[in-house]
């Protein structure tokens, strides 16, 4: 007996039926869906004929609406562009004058207090390389703190010195270092005309080791009661006036001139003022 016929089943198609073939995606081409004049346009080129390129053009367009909808302002061209410059400065919020941009004094502290800041001569500057407001403030508070760093740095370099100058001098001095200066100071306190001067005085003497040294040794002088010793003065004399003085000093057999038992120091400083004296009672008389 002959097999039944199975039938037509999706695992036994009929021989006869031709096999159904999916058909091919359908290329995503957008431009060709555009004018000529606007598939061709030179800025529709940088746009690939994609999906992704149709996004990329309609984010651009959205991109531009948005653009389109600020205040137009001109881009000044050069510096001698002055109706852009105005225009652009106005539009940017820069002030007429260098006034109006209103920099904020700066809070400098006790320890700086030899330290200033030309907030006009800065806001001159700044407004003639056009600066925003913005632009200004943050350009004065970065410098105003750059140089605060700076003078501090400074100070304590400074003090960093005194301070290995005390240390050199109490090396030398041993207890003795304190008196020394204090007596230098009195002498320089004693002569000063006012405080500036005192302290000018004592800043630039404290300052090396050469100037504590020097201070030190006119306290000494002060303190044995040397200074007698400086009354050869150089002040204008009359040849008459210098020969009386010279004849003075000759009879005085005291005078460190005379006087072998004198220092050399004395003697050497006594000599050299007699050889001025000389030289001025020798000068031609008018």
């Amino acid at each position: 007996m002959d097999n039944p016929d199975p039938g037509i089943t999706p695992g036994n198609p009929d021989p006869s039926t031709p096999p159904v073939t999916p058909p091919e995606p359908v290329a995503f081409n957008w431009k060709a869906s555009l004018a000529p004049d606007l598939a061709n346009a030179p800025s529709m080129k940088k746009f690939e004929d994609t999906k992704e390129g149709f996004n990329e053009a309609v984010k651009s367009h959205l991109l531009l609406e948005k653009l389109l909808g600020y205040e137009k302002v001109p881009i000044p061209k050069s510096k001698d562009d002055v109706v852009a410059w105005e225009i652009f400065s106005k539009a940017m919020g820069i002030p007429e004058k260098a006034e109006g941009y209103g920099l904020p004094d700066v809070e400098i502290p006790e320890s700086m207090k030899g330290l200033a800041f030309d907030k006009a001569k800065f806001s001159e500057i700044v407004h003639q390389q056009k600066l925003t407001p913005d632009a200004a403030k943050g350009l004065w508070g970065a410098y105003t703190e750059m140089t605060k760093q700076a003078y501090a740095k400074a100070m304590k370099d400074q003090q960093d010195k005194i301070t290995g100058l005390i240390n050199q001098m109490k090396g030398e001095w041993g207890d003795a270092y304190q008196s020394k200066v204090e007596l230098g100071q009195m002498v320089i306190n004693k002569f000063s005309e006012n405080q500036e001067t005192n302290d000018f005085i004592t800043a630039t003497l404290s300052s090396d080791p050469r100037g504590v040294k020097f201070l030190a040794m006119i306290g000494d002088q002060f303190a044995e009661n040397k200074i007698g010793e400086f009354k050869y003065q150089r002040h204008s004399l009359t040849p008459d006036e210098a020969q009386a003085e010279i004849d003075s000093i000759r009879r005085d057999m005291n005078h460190p001139y005379n006087n072998e038992k004198a220092s050399r120091a004395e003697r050497d400083r006594a000599i050299d003022f007699v050889n001025n004296l000389i030289g001025v009672a020798r000068r031609p008389r008018g």
